[in-house]
């Protein structure tokens, strides 16, 4: 038996007048079918509605032999969209299997991108730290010779040759002004 389909209101809202009504008889029918299930599983020796829909009476002989096997199948979607249609179909076939349906809510865990400030908002204190902890420490002693004033938007324009004379040293100037580079390309 095939019970496919969205048959619910909201999405029959397109829908003609036939339509509605092939839908409401498909619920009517899945209702029907689920009360037989309900019926069978309660211990009150209540006898199933099989009369209720022309399906339950077709299957009524399978409801109450021992050796028949009913087996339910329900299609979920993948698709983000069909969430509330996927997680109806569960919801049904756990009704239909006498179950409820567990679950834990879970969030997405994104670790926060780590945002660079981007050198030319530094403070001349956080240019200070910077020039002290740069090329692993390297240039640590030129720190205190910074001039008063020199912010990050001073020290972005430096060219080459100003960190090579800050330094005294061609090789550590060239790395301290690629540090700064570097500093730059990661704020993007």
């Amino acid at each position: 038996v095939d019970c496919a389909g969205s048959e619910r209101r909201e999405d029959t809202t397109q829908h003609d007048a036939q339509s509605r009504k092939d839908a409401a008889e498909i619920n009517s029918t899945i209702f029907a079918l689920k009360e037989c299930f309900r019926v069978m599983r309660s211990s009150k020796g209540q006898q199933p509605p099989y009369r209720d829909s022309l399906l339950t009476r077709v299957l009524s002989d399978s409801f109450a032999s021992d050796q028949a096997l009913i087996v339910a199948i329900g299609t979920v979607s993948p698709s983000a969209t069909d969430t509330e249609h996927s997680i109806g179909t569960l919801r049904a076939l756990q009704q239909l299997q006498g179950t409820q349906m567990i679950f834990d809510e879970r969030e997405d865990v994104v670790k926060p991108k780590q945002i660079e400030i981007h050198p030319r908002t530094w403070s001349e204190l956080e240019v200070r730290q910077w020039v002290e902890v740069a090329v692993g420490g390297r240039a640590k002693p030129h720190a205190s010779s910074l001039t008063k004033g020199t912010d990050g938007k001073n020290l972005v324009r430096w060219p080459l040759q100003r960190f090579i004379q800050f330094c005294g040293d061609e090789e550590l100037g060239t790395k301290l002004y690629e540090d700064l580079r570097v500093k730059i390309r990661a704020a993007g």
